[in-house]
């Protein structure tokens, strides 16, 4: 089964069918069944139902823990992020690696079992990615490839310096919750795919500061994108 995790500006997809809580070992998570190119798929609105969860508060073990109690097998994943380079707002880039250096999060806390050390340099699908590119050739939606994302803790945005060094380690876009869903939907081995969009630029990147206000507008203006996205891709592969 294909799920979809949206975040900020992306709170619904097609029709709800049925809403239900899923118990896990680290918590319930929200997971909603909804129709969409009369196919079924499994959204998880990682802020909650009304956006009332910060990124650094969200319970990622408990949401990819339901998924894979769910029986999911691909996820696409979707971020409203900020530009460090290569983008401008309002562009959707599909990524192909990211960062979480100081966004720890994984679901071996035990070694008593022998250790665990996944393997990410490959942590995005090659058959859902070119699945992504395909749909959009063919309705001719604009999506970019080369997004690498680093994940700052928030909910803050990151500062000058961090978005300077950011830019200079080699990313080119900053998100608050990318990393820590990739890292545990890697150890789960479920695959993924996962589209940026590019909401604004990053502090000292641009003379205008970034803002939530901002953040939102983009995304609502890049809801139809998404969709055609993921309603395309739905359609082909679910």
């Amino acid at each position: 089964m294909l799920a979809v995790i949206g975040g900020t500006g992306f709170y619904s997809l097609g029709k709800k069918l049925e809403e239900r809580d899923v118990m896990t070992p680290y918590g319930p998570a929200t997971l909603q069944l909804v129709s969409l190119a009369d196919e079924k798929i499994v959204f998880l609105p990682r802020y909650g139902r009304k956006h009332l969860i910060p990124p650094h508060r969200v319970n990622y073990r408990a949401n990819i823990a339901a998924l894979e109690k769910a029986g999911v097998s691909g996820v696409i994943t979707t971020y409203a992020a900020g530009i460090l380079s290569k983008y401008k707002p309002g562009d959707l880039a599909l990524l192909d690696d990211f960062m979480g250096l100081w966004s720890p999060t994984t679901f071996f806390d035990d070694f008593s079992a022998g250790a665990k050390h996944v393997d990410f340099s490959a942590p995005f699908s090659k058959e859902m990615k070119a699945g992504l590119r395909e749909v959009a050739a063919v309705g001719k939606t604009k999506l970019k490839g080369g997004g690498i994302i680093a994940t700052t803790r928030g909910p803050r945005f990151e500062t000058r310096a961090e978005a300077s060094a950011l830019k200079k380690l080699g990313a080119n876009l900053a998100n608050m919750s990318a990393a820590y869903e990739l890292a545990l939907l890697g150890e789960s081995e479920i695959d993924c795919a996962a589209i940026a969009v590019a909401t604004n630029y990053a502090a000292g990147m641009s003379k205008k500061p970034p803002s939530h206000e901002e953040t939102l507008r983009v995304m609502r203006g890049a809801y139809g994108s998404l969709m055609a996205l993921i309603g395309g891709f739905a359609e082909e592969v679910v």
